[in-house]
């Protein structure tokens, strides 16, 4: 029996649209980024590509380290117990496979040709288990799609077919490609149009306005995400594309899709969501809202231009609850380079995982990996943290647990859970902000890790009744509002120098399940309001008051 062309593609669309993921399903992940060939190594069931596999991973030589789709699969109890149930790989597709001046291909983003895989990660087999191991979990699997800027080792003969036949390229005809001019990146037309690299390594721009280029791309985008049952794309160099493309590429693709739209400009970025060309992009603006507010010498940085920021990003957003909150990526600098400072850091996390977003954790963030203020030093390989359950993975941990345990129980407050609410500013002085979201108060600051003799931030009304017993979600501290559901937060005991907070009742608390037994109030509790509070039972002296702490937090 014969079936007609359109048919057979009504038919693939069908089996497409039972497992493509969704906006709406997406928006309660937690994502982490992770290079396919610095994530894990080769293991006996994740046998090595490259051959030979360095013995050190060293960033710096710009090559393969060894790590491969299945040595992923290795690690997933380790993502697992961190609460991510999302990753985003690096491009899978084929790479340019040779030395350039700017090293090798190890990253991942030199492709070449999208319709073949990249064989230093594995063979289809390899993709097709990873994600099948993944969906068992229901874990989600975001590809990095990189179809511009394609490589070559010749500018002179970049236009010209036969060179582009010899370096690989799917495409050879040279009307695929824009005419060689550099990117201005002051102008728009010149970052759509125009080449990244240089003389040494052209990135040849192509040309997405060519029906030819459109057809074959969104044909191959159906088939691919229908073949390996992807969940969700990110797109690479957004904004180097035009958005009229994305708009047909991503609807060919029906899955959900995220754009690095690199820039920091609030409207100009939301464009790209609100005129339907994708259904999120990476939330550049906020991370530099994130890294004035909370980076490097905070002091000198006004927290209400972060209150400012969450405030736009509400507004400007058409969706801004799938918006990919991040603190770094695999092309600028890492946090913990940035600062030292492991409350700071903290207070960053916070905001990355519970203002209105997607969490988009960077591999080694967890491990507070600080070598790295730009590439190739951000991309360092994970194993020789030996994957260590430290103090910010559980944090990371408690954060995803929160935030998940939230949304799934759809608490409320004033009749609005956490995921329908906006988050608001309740109180705001220059180095500290409160905010209301649903059920919770969460307090941010950029204090730093030393405690301050007097220094307190006090929130007139929490929206709570007074005398209302609540529970640090963090800390698992119990608290009580003082007049008017006031609350007084002390940052001079010696160990809650800077600390954030996520405050919920204690009946709330309770139904989120994420504390157990909360730890009665004690000498050391940071409300001022419980002074006035005879001594529990149960409280313990200065030293002991602060182990229980260390103990309790995660």
């Amino acid at each position: 029996m014969r079936f007609s062309a359109t048919a057979l593609l009504a038919a693939a669309a069908s089996l497409h649209a039972v497992n493509a993921a969704t906006a709406d399903q997406w928006r309660s992940r937690s994502i982490y980024q992770l290079l396919t060939d610095r994530f894990a190594p080769p293991s006996d069931t994740a046998p090595a590509r490259t051959n030979p596999v360095p013995q050190t991973c060293d960033p710096q030589a710009g090559t393969w380290c060894g790590g491969t789709w299945l040595s992923i699969i290795d690690k997933l109890d380790y993502l697992q117990g961190m609460g991510i149930d999302a990753i985003w790989i690096s491009p899978v597709h084929q790479n340019i496979d040779v030395h350039t001046p700017y090293n090798y291909a190890y990253h991942g983003y030199w492709v070449n040709d999208v319709t073949q895989l990249n064989a230093r990660f594995g063979s289809e087999q390899d993709l097709e288990t990873l994600i099948s191991e993944l969906h068992k979990r229901d874990m989600y699997i975001m590809v990095d799609i990189a179809i511009n800027s394609i490589p070559t080792l010749n500018q002179n003969d970049a236009v010209s077919a036969d060179s582009l036949s010899t370096d690989g390229s799917m495409w050879t005809d040279p009307a695929y490609f824009h005419p060689q001019c550099w990117i201005d990146f002051s102008n728009q037309t010149s970052c759509e149009v125009c080449w990244f690299g240089d003389a040494n390594l052209p990135l040849m721009d192509v040309n997405t306005e060519h029906p030819h280029v459109i057809s074959t791309l969104n044909s191959w985008i159906t088939d691919f995400v229908t073949k390996y049952k992807i969940d969700g794309l990110r797109l690479d160099a957004g904004k180097h594309i035009p958005g009229e493309f994305w708009s047909g590429f991503t609807k060919a693709a029906g899955v959900f899709t995220t754009g690095e739209v690199f820039d920091g400009n609030w409207s100009f970025t939301a464009d790209y969501q609100n005129k339907g060309f994708m259904d999120s992009v990476l939330g550049f603006p906020m991370n530099g809202a994130i890294v004035k507010a909370f980076g490097d010498q905070p002091k000198k940085n006004n927290v209400s231009d972060f209150g400012v920021a969450v405030s736009l990003a509400l507004s400007t957003y058409k969706d801004p609850r799938v918006i990919g909150n991040f603190l770094e990526n695999h092309d600028m600098a890492r946090f913990r380079n940035i600062t030292a400072d492991p409350v700071l850091a903290y207070n960053a996390m916070v905001a990355q995982f519970l203002i209105e977003g997607i969490p988009v954790t960077y591999y080694g963030q967890e491990q507070d990996l600080s070598d790295g203020n730009h590439d190739p030093y951000n991309r360092q390989a994970l194993w020789p943290s030996n994957y260590e359950n430290g103090t910010t993975y559980q944090r990371i941990a408690r954060l995803n647990l929160v935030r998940k345990n939230l949304i799934t129980t759809g608490i409320q407050f004033d009749g609005k859970a956490y995921m329908d609410d906006d988050s608001k500013a309740i109180a705001v002085t220059p180095t500290d902000i409160a905010f209301r979201k649903g059920p919770i108060v969460f307090t941010l600051n950029n204090r730093g890790s030393p405690e301050e003799a007097g220094a307190t931030f006090g929130i007139q009304a929490t929206g709570w009744p007074s005398q209302t017993a609540i529970i640090d979600l963090l800390s698992c501290h119990q608290f009580i509002t003082g007049s008017g559901g006031s609350l007084s937060i002390s940052y001079s005991q010696p160990g809650y120098g800077g600390l954030p907070y996520v405050f919920a009742t204690a009946a709330d608390a309770k139904t989120l399940g994420v504390c157990g037994r909360p730890t009665p109030v004690g000498v050391l509790a940071p409300n001022a309001t419980n002074a006035a509070l005879p001594s529990s039972p149960m409280s313990v002296g200065l030293m002991g008051a602060a182990a229980l702490l260390t103990a309790s937090l995660f």
